[in-house]
């Protein structure tokens, strides 16, 4: 939370000709007056081919719904964005500042390269870059990436509740937090007992055990809180689709497109969900969030399609409306778009 409010120290400027002349990106950008602009349908990947980076900030200026994510790559291999811990947030639109822990990314090394990916419906230009290099130096280094695992805030994706595990308090070493908390409990009790017999001649280690341990517990929960904060901290939404466009961590778009279909639907529609042939979340989400209505994913030259757990069937001549995200191939014949968010994402009815 401090990266993201404060400067990033020891940070220097990355000039936009520079950037622009070593930007590797899936897409074509193109050069504005303010920076570079980079279209977004979907995905895009970005590079940034400058190895030792430790944090980095973006200054941006955005349109439409987006999500970054970021993570550490090499010239010789695929990038992997959505390892866990996963690396995502929300790209709130207009102008604005994002600054990435590339330390606490899966494999980290400063010898890796920056690697960003951009999903949604919009466009992000980039007007300012500036970066913070690893000090070359192993021992300066190697305490800087321990600091920032220790304190590196718990990622929310589909695995956070089968990988939270103990906090760790040197990652180089392998030293867990409760290892550190052990041996303080150990001190706290047994020397303040210690110390009660000398200076009383008293034997009464009950008072000091229950300090000792109560102190460790508050510390364990709090350096967990630290870390939790920050996906914990979303203001109270009582409509279902306020929370579904706001506070849908997992896939911004996808949230804001499932509010816009409760919305625009009626209650009796049949709905079918076109998205990406593997994308199992995006259809199943949607069809969650439209119950009681009858909703299928929609697979191309199926001649029934299938709902969630196989409960309900519906042919193609039956459904009353689409919802269409990013799926690869033209929209259902029949249908028309209604409601959008853009060219890739919107909710169609039959015409």
């Amino acid at each position: 939370m401090l990266l993201a409010a404060a400067p990033l120290e020891r940070a220097r400027e990355l000039p936009i000709p520079v950037l622009e002349s070593q930007l590797a990106s899936s897409v074509a950008s193109r050069r504005v007056a303010d920076g570079i602009a980079l279209p977004v349908q979907g995905e895009t990947g970005l590079v940034i081919p400058l190895p030792g980076v430790e944090a980095l900030e973006i200054q941006y200026r955005s349109t439409g719904t987006l999500q970054i994510t970021w993570t550490t790559t090499t010239v010789d291999h695929a990038p992997a964005p959505f390892e866990t811990p996963w690396h995502h947030e929300r790209v709130p639109p207009g102008r604005g500042r994002l600054v990435f822990d590339l330390r606490t990314t899966p494999h980290w090394r400063a010898d890796r390269l920056p690697y960003f990916l951009l999903e949604g419906s919009g466009e992000f230009t980039v007007t300012g870059v500036r970066v913070r290099l690893a000090t070359g130096d192993p021992a300066t280094d190697t305490r800087s990436f321990d600091e920032a695992i220790r304190w590196s805030p718990i990622r929310l994706d589909h695995a956070t509740v089968n990988r939270l595990g103990p906090p760790v308090w040197t990652a180089s070493r392998g030293v867990l937090l409760l290892l550190v908390l052990g041996i303080a409990f150990l001190v706290g009790a047994v020397g303040g007992a210690l110390a009660w017999l000398g200076f009383r001649k008293r034997w009464r280690p009950a008072p000091f055990l229950a300090v000792a341990g109560v102190a460790c517990a508050l510390a364990a929960d709090g350096v967990f809180l630290v870390r939790a904060w920050p996906m914990l901290a979303f203001p109270p939404r009582l409509a279902a689709e306020d929370r579904l466009a706001n506070d849908f961590a997992l896939g911004p778009e996808l949230g804001e497109l499932t509010a816009l279909a409760r919305r625009s639907l009626r209650p009796g529609d049949r709905v079918g969900v076109q998205a990406k042939e593997p994308d199992w979340f995006a259809w199943e989400t949607i069809c969650f969030h439209l119950a009681p209505r009858p909703c299928v994913k929609v697979v191309p030259g199926a001649t029934t399609y299938e709902g969630l757990s196989g409960v309900k069937h519906l042919t193609p001549g039956e459904l009353d409306a689409v919802v269409y995200l990013h799926a690869g191939v033209p929209l259902l014949p029949g249908f028309g778009p209604a409601e959008s968010l853009g060219p890739e994402a919107f909710v169609a009815r039959r015409r």
